[in-house]
């Protein structure tokens, strides 16, 4: 399990994770973001048991997670910002780990990139424009014996991260989709983590690159969805605080998958 030890270390190297020692939000974002890696890396460590393998690592941010998985093969690195691409060249380019920029929503991009035993796709499908020929693609480019990882949020998100996240997927509507793509889950984990509205107002006075989205945005959305009002209003009172959860899988396309 990664601890906040690993975010003091990404930020001594600068870059997007550098103010994380005086935010709270992004302590929470980066905690979970380094166990979702830890996570997928003893995954892949059980499941090739030492078999040298090819990884692609879309939406790879700064390079730190893919770091983390070329202990168990060859990984490919995948990002769209060029800047955090740069950064991961410069900090974590090894002889068995690469990056490029590159979009998931951009096919012809993907296809280049060949075939893989793993593709970590941590975050990233509730951004995509169609997240089921996303699914499609990974599919049919696995090697036989390949796996999959996926991750995405598990509660509703869109009041405050729209127009990024396209969409919100349940861990119920996400085994729907998988098992429509043609995919079966092996293992899952989960992370529920809560942040005060205090915390994520200070980040909205101190953070100017935090994207969150004007006024009119947050009335129309919670006009339509206003039990979602409801339940935003419980966290703050009673709840704790603002839920963060989030769901990972380990998949195996179906006609292969076996169930420990």
């Amino acid at each position: 399990m990664a601890d906040l030890s690993l975010a003091e270390e990404l930020c001594s190297q600068g870059g997007p994770y550098l103010f994380i020692k005086t935010s709270g939000l992004q302590r929470i974002l980066i905690k979970v973001h380094l166990e979702r890696y830890h996570k997928a890396r003893e995954w892949l460590v059980e499941h090739f048991q030492g078999r040298g393998v090819r990884i692609l690592d879309l939406a790879c941010g700064t390079g730190y997670g893919s770091r983390l998985l070329a202990s168990v093969g060859e990984v490919v690195g995948v990002d769209m910002d060029e800047e955090v691409v740069e950064h991961a060249n410069r900090h974590y380019k090894t002889e068995n780990t690469s990056f490029e920029v590159g979009n998931a929503d951009d096919v012809n991009f993907l296809d280049h990139l060949g075939t893989f035993d793993v593709v970590v796709s941590l975050a990233t499908i509730e951004h995509l424009e169609d997240h089921y020929r996303f699914l499609a693609w990974v599919k049919r480019i696995l090697r036989p014996g390949g796996a999959s990882i996926i991750s995405c949020p598990s509660t509703f998100t869109r009041d405050w991260a729209a127009p990024h996240h396209r969409r919100d997927i349940s861990c119920r509507a996400a085994r729907r989709l998988f098992q429509k793509c043609g995919f079966e889950i092996v293992k899952a984990f989960h992370q529920r983590d809560r942040l005060s509205v205090r915390h994520i107002l200070r980040e909205l006075r101190t953070n100017e690159e935090l994207p969150a989205p004007p006024l009119r945005h947050w009335i129309v959305y919670y006009l339509r969805r206003p039990d979602h009002l409801l339940m935003r209003a419980y966290q703050i009172v009673l709840g704790g605080g603002i839920l963060f959860a989030h769901q990972q899988y380990l998949l195996f396309p179906s006609s292969r998958a076996r169930i420990p």
